[in-house]
């Protein structure tokens, strides 16, 4: 517990250099019928001042993908910390389904705070859930990040987000004019560059204990992956094999890296084995083969081949070899995606001309189009399964942009200054 709590100080401390291209979230639709909740904003008893508050972070976090709405502490008839505080007759008039409590205390070590917190079922008039957090004061807004998590968790059925972290490729312009590895809270707070340069970045990817990243530079003059410690900086470049080396992914176990190489003639789909610090081919056809991503199970990879005459999805047994062909539907689907639950994928497809963000059950291929603007791209999955983001067009801009995976909340996650393409998703950490 004390390394968990130290590596995420230092994950949140270590980088002292802020890029001005920070992310926020617009919401461009949510639900018609969202989850009404309370969060009272929570009794601060330390001498210290508050630097943000916990119930604003809170209500910010919940609101992001429109699938609650926020009781304003204006329009509360009572501001409870404890329980026996609360009259549950007074938030059913209010219309709230939940409601949260919490103070926020002291502890002997110096420079830290214990946040202990209550979730009401207002409807049911019982408490769901007594939870605490501890952590340093400094670090508010991301223990914050772990109530919003629980609250999720408590009321949806699914784990929450809100700690999780997205890794993009920010594009040179007028105002920057290299290329920046950036990590960024999903609610675009703590915008971090790992790493610049005048030259191309690429397909960043997150290890499954979100200690490292991996990604494509060619600041030697042709594509390298690399792979950059968070906590110290330090980056390795992998061995590098003649022609492409490209879209590197890592396996959930977190004992192999995919990637595309060339070295064969033509691009196809590798494995590093870390343990044996070397590749292994999987794919050898004369097609080209790339994007791989692997299955919640580490046994399958899907990826894009053009074997077949146009872009479609395969999948690929890892142990077998064996490929078999998922999409069928269209001249042109590629950058595929597992859903967390295995039987399905979040890809590109092409449908009269335009590209959209879309899901097909594996086992039907049934596709349902989540996205309706063009030029969509570069799909990555929320840890949950719940949320997909994407790169796309703002008029001229290249931004990001996200949907509920029922497609019925979107939003936009527009850079400051400069151009966002290439997201990736952490994964979770408890």
């Amino acid at each position: 517990m004390i390394k968990k709590r130290i590596f995420l100080i230092i994950l949140s401390l270590v980088f002292s250099a802020f890029i001005s291209s920070q992310l926020r979230i617009e919401i461009k639709g949510g639900l018609e019928d969202p989850i009404n909740i309370a969060i009272v904003p929570f009794q601060w008893n330390l001498k210290t001042p508050q630097q943000e508050s916990i119930q604003k972070v809170v209500q910010s976090d919940l609101e992001s993908f429109g699938e609650y709405a926020v009781l304003s502490p204006e329009n509360m008839l009572s501001l409870p910390s404890r329980a026996e505080e609360v009259f549950f007759k007074d938030w059913r008039i209010l219309g709230s389904d939940f409601l949260v409590i919490g103070e926020v205390n002291p502890l002997e070590e110096p420079k830290e705070m214990l946040v202990n917190y209550l979730i009401f079922d207002v409807v049911r008039e019982r408490i769901i859930h007594r939870g605490k957090v501890i952590g340093p004061i400094v670090t508010q807004r991301k223990m914050a990040h772990k109530i919003s998590d629980k609250i999720y968790s408590k009321t949806q059925g699914i784990p929450g987000i809100f700690s999780t972290k997205i890794a993009y490729i920010d594009k040179p312009s007028d105002l920057n004019p290299a290329y920046n590895l950036m990590i960024s809270d999903i609610d675009g707070f703590d915008s971090l560059s790992l790493f610049s340069s005048p030259q191309p970045l690429m397909s960043p990817s997150w290890s499954t204990d979100m200690k490292k990243i991996a990604y494509v530079s060619f600041e030697e003059g042709s594509s390298r992956i690399y792979i950059q410690e968070l906590a110290t900086a330090e980056r390795i470049g992998l061995k590098q094999e003649e022609g492409i080396n490209s879209s590197p992914n890592w396996s959930p176990d977190g004992k192999k890296m995919s990637a595309v190489l060339s070295k064969s003639g033509n691009p196809d789909i590798h494995i590093y084995d870390f343990k044996q610090s070397r590749w292994i081919q999987l794919t050898n056809h004369f097609g080209i083969d790339t994007e791989p991503d692997w299955s919640p199970d580490s046994n399958k990879l899907i990826f894009t081949s053009n074997r077949s005459g146009s872009p479609q999805i395969y999948e690929l047994n890892v142990k077998s070899k064996k490929v078999k062909r998922l999409t069928f539907e269209g001249s042109y689907n590629a950058r595929a995606r597992y859903l967390p639950n295995g039987k399905e994928i979040v890809f590109v497809h092409r449908r009269n001309g335009i590209f959209h963000i879309a899901t097909q059950n594996i086992k039907t291929g049934k596709i349902k189009i989540l996205t309706d603007t063009t030029l969509d791209e570069s799909p990555t999955v929320s840890p949950n399964g719940n949320v997909v983001i994407y790169a796309t067009k703002d008029g001229d801009k290249d931004v990001l942009a996200g949907i509920t995976i029922d497609g019925r909340t979107k939003f936009t996650m527009p850079s400051m200054k400069g151009e966002a393409r290439e997201p990736s998703w952490s994964p979770l950490i408890d």
